[in-house]
């Protein structure tokens, strides 16, 4: 938005008279000559604009302790969990949590931030507070699915590109190519190696945890029928990250249906940071896996997971 906007003008100055120096509504509504009830509405699309941006700077004990208890059992290197409110869903919590997370990096500084697909990574997206960065570069880090009402990388990425003012990055294929020989091809063009590469080298990888059975997202958008997920099951399959297959003891299952474009399980492994956004006690096992992988270095997920996994043997 453009800040020679008269609007745009009236919110900053209302946000730094009651914040900055301290006017109560009153006082910031004489000074710029409007009433009480503008001024309440003008801080409020200053929180919304991301002029302004509340934090709460320490959490709730109740999920530092399991946040703390994760990081002590599983080894990761951190942990956001957030709870579960009435009328919430977990993944609806999960995604809150991831887009608290991106909130934090984005805050530091420069930083590169590789996304993957899904209904939890779409919701985060969605959850983030518009705010003003710098340096802040977001890729896609899967191909673009076309799916309905699933957020494909390339709207993750977008999505987190308006609410940052950040620069964006996609790669120009599809998610899933119909074989091996055809996926071959994107991965040695030129726009889809650059993207990848990108991807690769990026600060933070941000994923969602999938499950197997009559529940995955994959089987839901078309991509798997009920038969090969069934194989995949007997094949020991306890989760997925961006169509990729692994049993519980992080051992890749590579179903030949499947041709995902996106980062590979060794490049999760090898990047700096994977940041894996899960709700619902049901990923418990595709989590598990996941961390016996080696490709998740932190979690994003709400209390009902947490709980879960803590219990798990």
């Amino acid at each position: 938005m453009d800040d020679n906007n008269p609007r745009r003008e009236q919110t900053i100055r209302a946000a730094w008279l009651y914040h900055e120096r301290g006017f109560n509504q009153q006082a910031v509504a004489d000074r710029l000559g409007v009433s009480r009830s503008t001024v309440s509405r003008l801080l409020a699309d200053a929180e919304r604009d991301g002029i302004v941006r509340v934090t709460v700077t320490v959490p709730l004990p109740e999920t530092a302790s399991l946040a703390e208890r994760l990081i002590e059992k599983y080894h990761l290197s951190g942990a956001t969990v957030e709870l579960v409110l009435n009328g919430e869903t977990p993944r609806d919590t999960a995604a809150t949590a991831m887009a608290r997370r991106l909130e934090h990096i984005v805050a530091t500084g420069s930083t590169t931030i590789a996304a993957g697909w899904g209904r939890t990574l779409g919701a985060a997206a969605q959850r983030a507070r518009s705010m003003h960065t710098t340096g802040v570069t977001l890729v896609d880090a899967f191909g673009h699915t076309t799916t309905a009402n699933i957020a494909p990388a390339v709207e993750v990425t977008n999505t987190l590109s308006i609410k940052f003012g950040a620069r964006v990055m996609h790669i120009p294929s599809p998610g899933f190519a119909p074989s091996a020989e055809i996926a071959a091809t994107f991965f040695d063009s030129e726009p889809v190696a650059t993207a990848l590469a990108h991807a690769r080298e990026a600060d933070m990888v941000m994923v969602a945890v999938g499950v197997v059975g009559a529940e995955s997202l994959l089987v839901q958008a078309g991509y798997l029928d009920e038969a090969v997920m069934s194989e995949v099951i007997a094949a020991g399959a306890v989760g997925e990250v961006f169509g990729l297959y692994y049993d519980a003891e992080g051992n890749p299952v590579r179903p030949d249906a499947l041709h995902p474009i996106s980062l590979s399980l060794d490049d999760l492994r090898g990047s700096r940071r994977v940041v894996a956004a899960a709700g619902g006690a049901e990923k418990t096992a595709a989590v598990r896996g996941a961390i016996a992988a080696g490709i998740i270095d932190e979690l994003a997920l709400d209390n009902t997971l947490a709980l879960d996994l803590l219990a798990a043997d």
